[in-house]
């Protein structure tokens, strides 16, 4: 059926509805190492939400880490590193790979996949979406804004606002997707009143992460008299000196070192105080999953999360001192109901604005929608 408009114009209308009624949608969603040592957890309920929504997807990167997300239909497409002199022809090989069912829509979760799928989607004439979870993603957004084809996911507003105001993104491209996770039944901050308290960690062992400063803060606390069990659950290249440090301080029977675990959950609940205490502009995955574990939180400042409410959700120091860190620590140790009522405050807030499902149901619409313009013609007058 068609129909004249004007001006030798031609619309196939009976084709464009047909289109703009059930958008086909198939993803593939660009992770690399960074990103699925933050957010692996928070991945693994994407993967399974995007299934629920019946959206074909399918993961490209370079760390074989990433076939863990592929649950049912999920597909996982490995590449070696796309750099160097072998790194054309690695490129064509995923191209290659991806053709026999080309994507209608490209998604990198942070900016370490940016060029990655910018090229796979220039390939396949697919949508792009890149998803912002940190100041650097934003830094390297400013590499692509003469192209007028990105969607951005933000996962908070704080990341969403630089992109409006210091950017100049349009609104209309930006959408906050807030990353959900699930929530427990009961909250386990200082759940044992006859136990002395229990702090856990999972900053990795590295330059930067605030793991010393947490160190110096348990010493402090230590030499106040206080009584607290200390797990640090992480590995990395400053281990050693780290365990020095633990040792010369003789914290020894405070603090005790284990490697990391796939899946810490069992270690957070266990815990009365979850303490992040690295001060960055990046989103926190660990702090978000201890909140919805029922655990108290003391992060470090982070002026780029929304889920940091000082005094609602979390103890919010002003500074990543070891001084500020033991001094808010210290406060929820002598006042556990008070523990309790943040732990219960970031229960709450996790279950009201980080489920699962909407993360899954607001990530298909926001994919449904880019098909849909994909799919609709305009009339011109």
């Amino acid at each position: 059926m068609t129909v004249g408009c004007g001006a030798g114009d031609i619309v196939l209308v009976s084709e464009t509805i047909d289109r703009a009624r059930s958008p086909e949608v198939s993803a593939v969603l660009c992770v690399e190492r960074r990103a699925f040592e933050r957010f692996g957890r928070i991945l693994r309920h994407f993967c399974v939400g995007l299934v629920d929504q019946a959206i074909p997807l399918r993961i490209v990167g370079s760390d074989a880490r990433i076939r863990s997300l592929c649950l049912g239909p999920v597909q996982a497409v490995v590449h070696r590193p796309l750099g160097g002199l072998a790194g054309r022809r690695r490129a064509e090989r995923v191209l290659d790979e991806l053709s026999a069912r080309p994507p209608t829509l490209v998604h990198a979760v942070t900016c370490e996949s940016y060029r990655v799928a910018a090229s796979i989607a220039d390939e396949f004439e697919a949508d792009l979406v890149f998803g912002v979870t940190s100041l650097a993603d934003c830094d390297e957004v400013t590499r692509f804004l003469a192209r007028g084809d990105v969607s951005f996911q933000p996962w908070t507003q704080a990341l969403a606002d630089v992109l409006e105001s210091q950017l100049r993104i349009p609104v209309q491209r930006i959408e906050v997707v807030p990353p959900g996770i699930p929530v427990s039944a009961r909250v386990a901050a200082f759940d044992h009143p006859d136990r002395a308290a229990t702090l856990v960690s999972t900053a990795r062992f590295e330059g930067g992460s605030g793991m010393d400063r947490l160190i110096l803060a348990v010493a402090q606390l230590v030499e106040r008299g206080n009584k607290l069990q200390v797990f640090l659950l992480g590995d990395g290249e400053c281990e050693r000196s780290l365990r020095k440090l633990v040792r010369t301080r003789n914290l020894s029977s405070s603090i005790a070192f284990a490697p990391p675990m796939d899946d810490p959950a069992p270690a957070i609940q266990s815990a009365d105080v979850f303490v992040h205490p690295s001060q960055e502009s990046a989103f926190t995955a660990d702090t978000l999953q201890a909140m919805g574990l029922g655990v108290a939180v003391v992060t470090a400042p982070n002026d780029v999360v929304d889920h940091h409410r000082h005094g609602e959700t979390a103890m919010v120091c002003p500074d990543a001192t070891p001084s500020a860190l033991a001094g808010a620590i210290e406060t929820l140790l002598h006042d556990r109901a008070q523990g309790q009522r943040l732990a219960v405050g970031g229960l709450e807030y996790v279950r009201l604005h980080h489920g699962v499902s909407a993360m899954a149901e607001r990530v298909a619409a926001s994919y449904r929608k880019l098909a849909l313009t994909q799919a609709t013609f305009p009339i011109r007058k």
